[in-house]
């Protein structure tokens, strides 16, 4: 179904959504509240090079300022409420959006009566649908363009793909609106009808506990590095899981060492899926439900993101060509849910999208593999392989088999440079259970040659993350060195 559609339909029929404070927002409200955003959007900015920046705080009224902007065809631009001028700045310069619909002008356009336009502007499936700004290599954002067909795509799969979810399932709606990943969140609401409620999370992994206990939640979609937190011994031990159902894992690497967690907390009725894909490429372009049969799920440490989703093209490309099965290669990916382009910056758009055995394709700078059954696994990231003592290493790779040790829970590996070696290698840990760095170290020798073993191993009670959720390598890095300074 087209996404116009599938939002009247959805507004137009039973549903139930409670805000921030937990609260139920009664349905003619939330409809009231809608058709004022939708009313003055459509008198005000409807034209087809109108572009919407949306920076409030995550809650209803965020969720239904997007939806507006789908049904009426505005490409929208997400941004948290606490975004700095400067970042907006740069934003509004590369995009030249029209209008900014913070808090306070969400209070506003609630009671809008308007003109009563009712005209609707035609929407063509290639028509731009949102632009996702994500952190530029110069330090400038760069702003991915989705189209329309690429994320009705992507709501189809969602659809036909999860049909046991239904409007008795209480979603919890945890991921900042600038992630694409909550994307899941609208499809479900849209297509499957469930309980929406909108989180305080915040980062704080015992506040999203009691959330899950408080308000039963079934629905989860979260990125690994929260689920991660949540399922560690010390929160584990005071949490009751018992109302969850379904997982949706994803933006992040699945490590090993998560697996054995969803395996040893999660009843087998749960349903945990491993999502993956990248901005370029809408939401999620692979999914994997976790078996716990680990001959299908895990290759060497690395588990599986599954096959291409309907529409989806995937190929692994070294030297390019085709990599045969088993051989790593960068990920390419293709097809409807590709971006069309990054904003206003044709030599990076050039750059991540090339042309391969005459189709375009996203170069994904994912180290990957296909098995012979066509399953896919990442293995790094192309920028995560260095230099160490005139040998190639990648540290996600090293990373994957570190976590393989039982007692330790994670592990993220840096690499700061320096003469001797070209890259010197640190490995923050976090355990189960006490152990010496001498211990490790032996240990660590049993599952990586000598020169992948990290040269520091550094104690950690938990990772920095961005506003995404995904753990922070260049805090850690920053932290480390200052670290030193200070020494």
């Amino acid at each position: 179904m087209k996404i116009r559609e599938l939002i009247r339909k959805r507004l137009d029929s039973a549903f139930n959504v409670f805000n921030r404070e937990g609260v139920q927002i009664p349905s003619t409200q939330v409809r009231s509240e809608y058709q004022a955003i939708r009313q003055y959007l459509l008198d005000h900015h409807s034209e087809a090079h109108d572009c919407i920046a949306i920076k409030q705080h995550k809650d209803y009224r965020y969720f239904l300022t997007m939806l507006a902007c789908m049904e009426i065809g505005i490409p929208y631009i997400p941004m948290k409420y606490d975004y700095p001028i400067d970042r907006v700045e740069q934003i509004k310069e590369a995009s030249d959006f029209t209008l900014l619909i913070d808090d306070t002008k969400v209070a506003e356009l609630i009671s809008y009566t308007g003109k009563n336009k009712t005209q609707f502007p035609d929407v063509t499936p290639d028509r731009n649908l949102y632009i996702i700004f994500t952190s530029g290599s110069t330090g400038r954002p760069k702003g991915v363009i989705i189209q329309r067909q690429a994320l009705e795509n992507f709501f189809t799969f969602m659809d036909e793909a999860f049909p046991k979810v239904n409007e008795q399932d209480k979603l919890l709606q945890v991921t900042e609106f600038t992630f694409d990943i909550s994307l899941v969140d609208v499809a479900l609401f849209l297509n499957r009808n469930v309980i929406l409620h909108f989180s305080n999370f915040e980062n704080n992994i015992f506040k999203l506990g009691f959330e899950i206990e408080t308000h039963r939640i079934s629905v989860l979609n979260t990125v690994p590095n929260n689920l991660n937190m949540f399922l560690s011994e010390l929160v584990a031990e005071r949490m009751d899981y018992q109302c969850l159902k379904h997982l949706y894992i994803g933006g992040a690497r699945f490590s090993y060492g998560l697996y054995e967690k969803c395996q040893k907390y999660f009843k087998p009725e749960v349903e945990v899926y491993n999502f993956y894909g990248p901005t370029e490429a809408t939401v999620y372009c692979h999914v994997n439900k976790i078996t716990y049969d680990e001959k299908k799920d895990c290759i060497e440490g690395n588990v599986s993101i599954g096959k291409p989703l309907p529409g989806v093209d995937a190929h692994i490309v070294l030297d390019g060509q085709l990599a045969e099965a088993n051989v790593r290669g960068e990920l390419y990916i293709g097809g409807i849910q590709l971006m069309r382009e990054y904003i206003r910056n044709p030599e990076q758009t050039s750059a991540a999208l090339v042309s391969f055995n005459g189709q375009t394709y996203y170069r994904s700078g994912d180290l990957a593999f296909r098995s012979e059954q066509n399953d896919f696994y990442i293995v790094g990231r192309a920028d995560d392989t260095i230099k160490y003592r005139g040998f190639r290493i990648n540290l996600l790779d090293i990373d994957s088999y570190i976590t393989r040790i039982p007692y330790i829970q994670d592990s993220v590996t840096i690499a700061i440079p320096n003469e001797a070696t070209e890259n010197q290698t640190i490995g923050f840990l976090i355990l189960k259970e006490n152990k010496t760095v001498k211990e490790i170290k032996k240990d660590l020798s049993a599952v990586l040659l000598d020169y992948q073993i990290p040269e520091k191993v550094i104690f950690i009670d938990k990772y920095p993350v961005n506003v995404s959720g995904k753990v922070c390598k260049k805090t850690l890095k920053a932290q480390y060195l200052e670290s030193l300074n200070k020494a």
